[in-house]
């Protein structure tokens, strides 16, 4: 799986979760007038598993050799425990293109 299918599944997965969180932080804010829609809640919480289930290839444990794939080019550190923010690609953290572009 190349890094445009996995984004692409991560985004696919981030709308779904977005959506619905949304949703259900307006049910903890008023509850009383939202008691009726657990029937919605429960079905918003089904299709976010859904999502997960459909997209599970994502949520397996790498192996070591896996891991070793997460190395940044430029510092040689790991980039897989790194948040997707503060990475370029998998193997360039966001600081060291940073660095490389003011070099």
């Amino acid at each position: 799986m190349d890094l445009k299918d996995v984004r692409d599944k991560l985004n696919t997965i981030n709308k779904i979760v977005d959506e619905h969180l949304d949703f259900l932080l307006e049910v903890r804010q008023d509850e009383e007038v939202y008691k009726d829609d657990i029937n919605d809640i429960g079905k918003m919480a089904s299709d976010v598993l859904s999502a997960l289930s459909k997209h599970s290839d994502l949520l397996h444990a790498l192996s070591g050799d896996e891991k070793e794939l997460w190395t940044c080019e430029k510092c040689g550190e790991s980039t897989f425990e790194t948040d997707y923010e503060y990475l370029v690609h998998p193997k360039l953290h966001l600081g060291c293109a940073v660095e490389k572009e003011l070099a």
